[in-house]
């Protein structure tokens, strides 16, 4: 690991363990187990860069010493912890970051992609897209667009990002569906990278595990997969 990607590793490792409420250095190399009050309904597992945190209640706790780290990384495992509990809303996000800029599309100035920073742009292309598909990419809830226009000015992709615990910028894409394949979220996702780099952030891409489209763009962009993120609730 050089000194700029180790270096980030360290910011998001801050980052992820303040979202947990844990202590900034409280992600360390072996597995740590939290308890924490059952009134939080909810179970996590995170695993970044080899490290290990799983927080429940006393009873999950006791459970999830049994499981292996990749059982508690996936929604089956921790089901299984909570099978009883009348667990639901199972979910496991593959974590994928980036610490360098990504190298522009060499292309004639003329070339050059048109990009529009507005929102109402973003609402006009999500009423393009498939329903899952917006709620997946979520554009609407970030703060920084870059949708790319056609010649006619129709949207037909955006890339967009929400700064998150002050040192990360949590990155999300989608595109029209009759206008893929063709690289326009590569195009527009490149572009808001280098622009949360610029903003000292380091760019983060979290992407469910059944949507293979979205952490295939990641990996293309050059975005490396450095953890999971696992949470299950229960009633």
């Amino acid at each position: 690991m050089d000194a700029a990607t180790e270096h980030a590793a360290s910011i998001l490792k801050v980052a992820w363990a303040r979202s947990l409420g844990l202590g900034d250095q409280d992600l360390s190399a072996e597995r740590t187990h939290v308890a924490i009050p059952e009134i939080a309904k909810e179970l996590t597992f995170l695993n970044l860069f080899g490290s290990c945190v799983f927080l429940g209640p006393e009873w999950a706790v006791a459970r999830a010493a049994k499981l292996s780290n990749e059982q508690l990384g996936s929604e089956r495992g921790l089901l299984e912890v909570a099978k009883d509990r009348s667990a639901h809303r199972a979910r496991a996000e593959t974590i994928l970051f980036t610490p360098d800029y990504l190298p522009p599309p060499s292309m004639h100035p003329s070339q050059a992609p048109l990009i529009s920073r507005e929102r109402e742009m973003v609402a006009r292309l999500e009423r393009s897209c498939p329903p899952d598909d917006v709620a997946a990419a979520g554009l609407l809830e970030q703060t920084h667009w870059f949708t790319l226009l056609e010649e006619s000015m129709e949207p037909v992709a955006c890339a967009a990002y929400r700064e998150w615990q002050g040192f990360v910028a949590n990155m999300t894409a989608l595109t029209v569906a009759d206008a893929r394949r063709q690289g326009y979220a590569k195009t527009v996702a490149l572009i808001a990278t280098n622009v949360a780099l610029d903003e000292g952030l380091v760019p983060q891409w979290r992407a469910h595990r059944t949507n293979t489209s979205a952490w295939h763009l990641a990996q293309a962009l050059g975005f490396q997969r450095i953890g999971v993120l696992a949470t299950v609730s229960f009633t």
